[in-house]
């Protein structure tokens, strides 16, 4: 299963930084706190709790899935593209589950370009409350999501010009053009 994943990681039109933040996050190499105590960055073992929730050690797995926050995200990005969705026991699954929503190609791409868009915005959410104390709610994360990856798209995506109240309504119309 992993390997099927690192295999398709690289068919998303999302930026390249992008997808190697995503990469990153599948070998477990963010900057997490988990994994700055581990490597002996972060010295207080007692502060490796999660941001958001403050119940779990933060693990990228765990802030960009797990969280309840997290989950919160996840559910109106795939609102937003109908989808329904069970949260997956790991990050694989749900990038497996993205891949196979659709079986039209221009659809599996604005997919996962979404994917790659959720889990950057989810990571920079963090990173704005560490570093800046600036608490965005799940609704202003999805609207960037929203936002970057109709952009995205349409320097990326092989598709016609969408309009951004378009894209914000119907995505999958938007990729099947």
């Amino acid at each position: 299963m992993e390997a099927s994943v690192f295999e398709k990681i690289w068919m998303s039109p999302a930026p390249s930084k992008i997808i190697a933040f995503s990469w990153q996050l599948l070998y477990d190499r963010l900057p997490s706190k988990s994994n700055l105590y581990r490597r002996g960055v972060m010295l207080d073992a007692g502060n490796q709790d999660c941001m958001w929730c403050a119940a779990n050690l933060e693990s990228g797995t765990h802030l960009l899935l797990h969280c309840d926050f997290a989950q919160t995200v996840w559910r109106e990005v795939c609102k937003w593209l109908h989808l329904d969705i069970i949260i997956p026991p790991n990050l694989f699954v749900l990038f497996l589950w993205f891949y196979g929503a659709s079986s039209n190609k221009k659809v599996r791409k604005g997919f996962l370009l979404i994917w790659h868009s959720t889990l950057w915005f989810l990571w920079k959410a963090r990173n704005v409350r560490i570093f800046k104390n600036v608490i965005k709610v799940p609704r202003e994360i999805v609207e960037e999501i929203k936002v970057m990856s109709w952009r995205w798209s349409v320097h990326r995506l092989k598709i016609s010009p969408c309009l951004l109240y378009e894209w914000m309504q119907l995505p999958r119309y938007c990729f099947r053009r």
